[in-house]
């Protein structure tokens, strides 16, 4: 593992400033165990990134009570299913596992930060200011980008709004993001194999999205 500088460290992870970007954000929950959820990560300085949470998420009323948190940096599909949707029972994919304290296992960097202020965005949602304190490498090696691992990623994004939004009764909402799931799918079944991480991850969501339906409509 290596510590680098936080301004070069964030450029080279590839955290553009005005940009918003996909990782893991982990906290520190009431009984101080880990709590990690996929999260936009908006780069508004050289050492400054916003959070943006929903008022009703574990991850709002962590950092509200508690400023430090860690960024996990990853393009591993089901990463983002296990931290997702860790309350649902998943089949044939392990549970988040911490490595120290809030250093997601296995990650390819951890940024560590601070809040440093809070303002209202909406009557739902806040935004967290924050600073870097360390930003910290595991992987050097280059990794070819892949639309498979990028479209699941992107497919686990849409799949937490459509339970959201089923269990508000938002049925054209609902109907329009597993369009947008369907999308992802397709790419994913035509560029990836059909054992790859990727595919194992859209067909989990699949079945998820049926029993959630299944759920609503009893």
């Amino acid at each position: 593992m290596i510590r680098t500088k936080i301004e070069k460290g964030l450029d080279e992870l590839g955290f553009e400033i005005g940009s918003v970007s996909e990782a893991i954000l982990s906290t520190v929950n009431q009984d101080c165990s880990a709590n990690a959820s996929p999260m936009g990560i908006l780069r508004v300085g050289p050492k400054t990134l916003e959070i943006r949470p929903f008022n009703t998420s574990t991850t709002y009323r962590n950092l509200l009570a508690r400023s430090r948190a860690c960024i996990n940096v990853t393009s591993d599909p089901s990463m983002y299913l296990v931290t997702a949707f860790k309350r649902e029972s998943l089949v044939g994919f392990p549970k988040p596992s911490f490595k120290g304290d809030l250093r997601l296992d296995p990650s390819d960097a951890y940024i560590f930060i601070d809040v440093i202020g809070r303002r209202d965005l909406s009557k739902t949602r806040t935004s967290y200011e924050c600073e870097a304190t360390s930003v910290e490498v595991c992987r050097l090696t280059p990794r070819a980008f892949s639309r498979g691992r990028a479209e699941a990623i992107e497919a686990v994004v849409h799949a937490t709004r459509i339970e959201v939004f089923m269990r508000q009764g938002k049925r054209e909402s609902v109907e329009r993001l597993i369009k947008r799931f369907r999308a992802s799918k397709d790419v994913v079944e035509r560029v990836s194999a059909p054992e790859s991480k990727e595919a194992r991850v859209v067909k989990e969501l699949e079945r998820l999205i049926s029993s959630w339906r299944d759920r609503e409509s009893r």
